[in-house]
């Protein structure tokens, strides 16, 4: 399975240091069994490189929309905002997809600092262009986001319920989705997180036709011991192994 890197930080609400993501994950791949246990198949991840994008907001979307590759379906970010313009350059091969999110935050503020356009508007942004969005695993929400959220998208609090559906999905995976004493490399950390084994049973539990998926917001200055990239990278080859070996 092919997997592109993508460099790119945009507005900093924490703690910084997602630019360097994909650099930590893809050298935690090195260190990777392609076995996965569970689903008892092997998949071989090959990082294609990183792409570094140097625009902001907008600019940087369309940046990020060339980075699709046609043989592609695992990106690793970068910030969150990567998501608008990879969903992009799916919708344009696709038409019509399902998206759906792991994550800490609903990112899904109108603006934020004044600006429409990063990780903490993504979600509103994709839903503008898509309509249909889940976001599971959300417990820090503004109330804004969620008077907004209510009746638009499917929002899952604290854990993960089983997906079934037969409409093409995108899954885009923020770490920090996770406890932290599981990715403790994010930049904005939330107590209560899922497991990884919960990842992985709702893994196994669902049922839908995975077209494109990306993982994002590791922060590698933040990652002591290296925990968040080697997980990171084992969700790489765990989705991978469920849906492309």
């Amino acid at each position: 399975m092919k997997v592109i890197g993508v460099a790119y930080e945009g507005l900093v609400a924490g703690r910084g240091g997602a630019r360097e993501g994909p650099y930590g994950v893809f050298d935690a791949v090195k260190y990777l069994e392609p076995f996965s246990v569970l689903f008892e198949r092997s998949v071989t991840i090959e990082p294609q490189g990183v792409v570094e994008i140097d625009g902001i907001g907008e600019i940087a979307a369309l940046e990020i929309e060339e980075v699709i590759a046609e043989d592609v379906v695992a990106y690793v970010g970068g910030d969150h905002f990567i998501t608008l313009g990879l969903l992009r350059g799916f919708l344009k091969r696709w038409g019509k997809l399902r998206v759906v999110v792991l994550d800490a935050h609903l990112d899904s503020r109108d603006e934020f600092r004044g600006d429409r356009f990063n990780h903490a508007t993504v979600i509103r942004r994709i839903y503008e262009e898509v309509g249909d969005v889940t976001v599971m695993g959300v417990r820090n929400i503004s109330p804004e986001e969620w008077d907004w959220a209510r009746g638009k998208i499917r929002v899952i609090p604290y854990t993960l319920k089983p997906l079934y559906t037969d409409t093409p999905v995108y899954l885009s995976i923020d770490v920090d989705v996770f406890d932290p004493s599981e990715a403790p490399g994010v930049g904005t950390p939330e107590p209560g997180g899922i497991s990884f084994r919960l990842f992985l049973k709702w893994l196994r539990e669902s049922s839908f036709p995975l077209v494109g998926f990306d993982v994002v917001e590791v922060s590698p200055p933040l990652d002591h011991n290296k925990i968040t990239q080697t997980l990171a990278a084992t969700i790489l080859r765990e989705v991978g192994a469920k849906f492309f070996a």
